[in-house]
């Protein structure tokens, strides 16, 4: 073809009517395919395991589609007591094998015996090579200092408590992690922690269903080990206390009447104030801690008290009793 062919051409290109004007440009280097590398490594000794969870990633340095199941480099070694040198821990550190790596779509997990590394800290680190084994170097690094397998706790039963719901187990271990699940809630969530086997649930519902499990923990530096879960149990709070009596009453005469003051219940489930004059109840369905006497002579002198009384129904025992008179 003619230069002027060739020109006519690249005209064409230039109109939008072709995609090239017959010239090859520079080749493309070829793909190297080496995944990503892993950023979300997590390792937690439970039990007498130490459970590893991570991503695995699914496209190249290249931002191409990792091809094939890649080749996931799990390894623990022992943690140096100084910096951390790669190849020392590399040469130091023992290969999980492959068939004990579960890989469900893109997340994997692996439990590594943890008897062999009583007394020991550990460092885990994970390297993902491509085809030919290339790879881009190891994940972030888990350091998990090993401990002997914590108790399960054993026994674990739910009782109604005054607005709230109590928790008791058996296990010795420095502490304990709590897990509720609530009414509507799909996912366990932490309750709170106690440093003794027993835990008091105050933020509960009357009449609702929940759930909990408890784990045995144990922190070393800045690193919890955990015990296996205990079994889960449910349960459903009942009302089954009256309110405390109300406190702080006090009584301050006036010309016509006699005013009451106390102290506002707190019980989530307070309801209502009944008073007492001399042993016999005045007045109830007072929902302010404030009452206003005024069937009340000049020269006599009044005894009162003062109950609360919740949704149920129950009754709480009578407030300490304070005395007045109109002069």
């Amino acid at each position: 073809m003619n230069t002027r062919g060739v020109a006519g051409i690249c005209a064409l290109v230039a109109a939008g009517w072709l995609t090239g004007c017959g010239y090859p440009g520079e080749p493309l280097p070829p793909a190297l395919n080496r995944p990503m590398s892993v950023k979300d490594l997590a390792a937690v000794e439970r039990g007498d395991k130490i459970v590893v969870r991570f991503t695995v990633p699914q496209r190249t340095t290249e931002d191409l589609p990792v091809k094939g199941a890649p080749d996931l480099e799990l390894r623990v070694g022992p943690a140096p007591e100084g910096k951390l040198e790669t190849a020392v821990w590399e040469q130091n550190s023992a290969r999980v094998a492959a068939a004990d790596i579960h890989v469900a779509g893109a997340t994997a997990s692996a439990e590594i015996p943890a008897k062999p590394l009583y007394g020991k800290t550990v460092v885990v680190g994970i390297r993902v090579h491509g085809p030919g084994g290339r790879d881009v170097g190891w994940s972030n690094f888990e350091l998990v200092p090993v401990v002997p397998a914590l108790p399960v706790p054993e026994g674990l039963e739910a009782k109604d408590a005054p607005d709230a719901v109590r928790l008791e187990w058996r296990a010795a271990a420095p502490e304990f992690r709590i897990f509720r699940k609530g009414p509507g809630d799909t996912d366990w969530a932490l309750a709170g922690t106690s440093a003794k086997p027993f835990f008091v649930d105050g933020s509960i519902q009357f009449g609702a269903t929940y759930r909990y499990f408890v784990q045995s923990v144990q922190k070393t530096d800045e690193k919890y080990a955990e015990s296996e879960p205990s079994v889960e149990i449910s349960f459903i709070p009942t009302d089954r206390f009256p309110p405390a009596p109300p406190a702080g009453l006090t009584a301050v005469p006036g010309t016509r009447t006699i005013e009451l003051v106390w102290e506002r219940n707190s019980e989530m489930d307070f309801a209502s104030y009944r008073i007492y004059r001399d042993g016999r109840k005045i007045a109830e369905g007072q929902t302010a801690p404030a009452f206003s006497d005024r069937d009340v002579k000049a020269g006599t002198r009044y005894r009162y008290q003062v109950s609360a009384v919740d949704t149920a129904g129950m009754e709480s025992p009578l407030s300490a009793a304070v005395e007045t008179a109109i002069p």
